[in-house]
Parts: C-alpha cells; sequence; structure tokens
C-alpha cells in the first residue's frame, strides 16, 4: 500500500465516510463544485488568488484527482455523506510554505452539506488516524476571513500557531496548531 492511498473510514456519525478517490466519479464532481459563482466562492474561501480562480476542465480535474492518488506526501480522502461525495480531505506529511507538517485540509464542495457536521465528522476521524499513526501534534490554517473554517477547526481543538501572516497574493492566513492530549494536560 503506499503512502498516499489509505483505508476508508468509518467516522462517529453514520453518515460521514472517508472513501479513496476515484478518478471519473471525482473529477466530475470536482468541475461541477468549482463552477460558477459557488465555485468561485469555494476556492475564494480556500485561499485561491482572484487572478488563478478560474472554471476548471474534466482534464485539469482528472489530473488532480490522479495525483491525489499517486502522491507519497499526502494522505487524501473523498468524503461521502449519505452515500454521495461531497468533498475531500487531505494531509500535507512534509511541510508545505509556512505550515508544519502533519497539517490537514478540508474542502466540502456541495454547498447543500455545509454547516452539517460532515466536516467536523470527517476531520475527527482523520485526527484521529493520525494519532494513532503517532503524529502528536497536528497543524492547520485558514484564510483569517474565512470565520466558517476557524470555527471548525477551533471546534476539532485546534489553537492558534502564531501571528496572522499574508502570502504573495497579499491573502491573510493564519496557522494552528492540535497538541497531543497528553501536552494538552501538562
Amino acid at each position: 500500500m503506499s503512502m498516499s492511498t489509505t483505508e476508508n473510514l468509518q467516522t462517529d456519525n453514520p453518515d460521514v465516510f472517508l472513501v479513496e478517490p476515484n478518478i471519473e466519479r471525482d473529477a466530475a464532481l470536482g468541475v461541477q463544485w468549482l463552477e460558477g459563482e459557488l465555485g468561485r466562492a469555494t476556492l475564494t474561501s480556500m485561499g485561491v488568488a482572484d487572478q488563478d480562480n478560474e472554471p476548471t476542465t474534466m482534464e485539469q480535474e482528472r489530473k488532480r484527482v490522479k495525483d491525489f492518488i499517486e502522491r507519497r506526501d499526502q494522505f487524501n480522502w473523498m468524503i461521502e455523506y449519505q452515500s454521495k461525495v461531497v468533498g475531500s480531505v487531505w494531509v500535507d506529511l512534509e511541510q508545505v510554505g509556512n505550515v508544519p507538517a502533519p497539517a490537514i485540509h478540508i474542502m466540502i464542495g456541495d454547498p447543500e452539506v455545509r454547516g452539517k457536521g460532515v466536516g467536523f465528522a470527517a476531520s475527527s476521524k482523520v485526527i484521529e488516524h493520525l494519532q494513532g499513526l503517532g503524529f502528536e501534534n497536528i497543524y492547520s490554517r485558514h484564510l483569517t476571513k474565512n470565520g466558517g473554517a476557524s470555527n471548525l477547526l477551533q471546534s476539532l481543538g485546534f489553537t492558534n500557531l502564531g501571528a496572522p501572516y499574508s502570502d504573495d497574493d497579499g491573502l491573510e492566513w493564519q496557522n494552528l496548531v492540535r497538541a497531543s492530549y497528553s501536552e494538552n494536560t501538562k
């Protein structure tokens, strides 16, 4: 088994499963999620700069999902809610930019299911999985203006790590850390 593919995981929410990426299924979903104004808003909330925020194609999405499957420096899952894939969650296993590793990231592509606990259930299971692999501290980041991501990460036990900072596109980010339980109780 390669580093990037991992077993399907059942979350504590019986409606939410983490499943392996599938090129044809997930490429079509990516195109659907990222089209139109809702798609632009999703990408903006994830930190895609305006000049790079363009509709995607099946070919681009096939390449992206293939990369998810083949990468050795990430874990990648699609998030299934009530038997329908609604987003993705991934973990960078090596530091990327200013964010230490392992770093968890999530995208709920289907706006209909945002705010229903899907992100919380998926992220909680991935955190549990990482802890089971021996990772003590888990990191993430969010755009400072993305209140939904901030609230989700705080509800998962993350705390701000350092001051907000701006990237090359002028977007302001906040890094976070979730220290292991034993460290939290010292």
